[in-house]
């Protein structure tokens, strides 16, 4: 085990990022949106930008396990079946052209479309509360194509979908429960691309998402009790502000 661990050459203080990234990782799929950009520079710092795709990813599919247990009881899976014809285009589009985009223009790219999605959510809560967004054709191509790309690209889909899910008028349990779910198949998806593709998600890398287990289910567990505290009102105006500052973060 030792000699596992040495082989991948980091100090004790990239370790203890490493191990704070997936604790982020485990806290944002319980339900503490937004978090998840936090570990994504982190990574990147430790194991560059492109191997920190495939680090993230396995630590993403781990949390979404613990994630997709814990709220089985609340998915709505009719509010994102729509979506995912649409999302595996929106990913092979990216494994196409992907390469072709600076990471500068991409992250503007990304930010600027959540900020503007995000204004959209706010107009619709203040004309009134029980206006649903209805989920059409056309609504889920752009939220698909959109949330498929910057997916595979950079693991960065979570604001749009939490904006696209929120503005459907899902309760916390119900928003929670369906954006794993989403997010576990999705991920699931990108596996195969980056195992076969992009080669960035080696045997090695997954069994370290594995030791980092605990510390993922520790960051879950605590994710769980705080989204249990948090009321429907006001985790919802929490997601649109770590929603908005997730996407200011893409910004820098």
């Amino acid at each position: 085990m030792a000699e596992f661990f040495a082989s991948f050459d980091l100090t004790l203080a990239q370790w203890f990022i490493m191990a704070g990234a997936a604790a982020i990782i485990g806290l944002n799929k319980a339900g503490v949106v937004g978090l998840s950009l936090l570990a994504i520079p982190f990574l990147a710092m430790i194991f560059g930008g492109k191997t920190s795709t495939g680090v993230i990813l396995s630590l993403l599919v781990v949390a979404d396990c613990i994630a997709v247990i814990s709220y089985r009881k609340f998915v709505r899976f009719d509010k994102f079946l729509g979506l995912l014809p649409w999302t595996v285009a929106g990913m092979l589009i990216a494994l196409v052209v992907g390469n072709m985009i600076s990471d500068e223009i991409f992250k503007i790219f990304i930010a600027a479309a959540i900020i503007v999605v995000l204004v959209f959510m706010i107009l619709n809560e203040i004309r009134g509360r029980d206006r649903v967004i209805e989920s059409r054709w056309y609504l889920n191509a752009a939220v698909g194509l959109l949330g498929g790309f910057t997916s595979l690209i950079g693991n960065v889909a979570g604001p749009i979908l939490a904006v696209y899910f929120l503005s459907l008028r899902l309760d916390k349990d119900e928003f929670v429960a369906t954006r794993a779910w989403f997010f576990w198949i999705v991920n699931l998806l990108k596996l195969p691309m980056h195992i076969f593709v992009w080669k960035t998600v080696t045997p090695k890398i997954l069994v370290l998402s594995l030791f980092a287990l605990p510390i993922i289910l520790l960051g879950a567990l605590l994710g769980i009790y705080l989204v249990k505290k948090i009321p429907d009102k006001p985790y919802r105006v929490f997601i649109i502000i770590a929603t908005f500052v997730s996407a200011v973060v893409l910004f820098f």
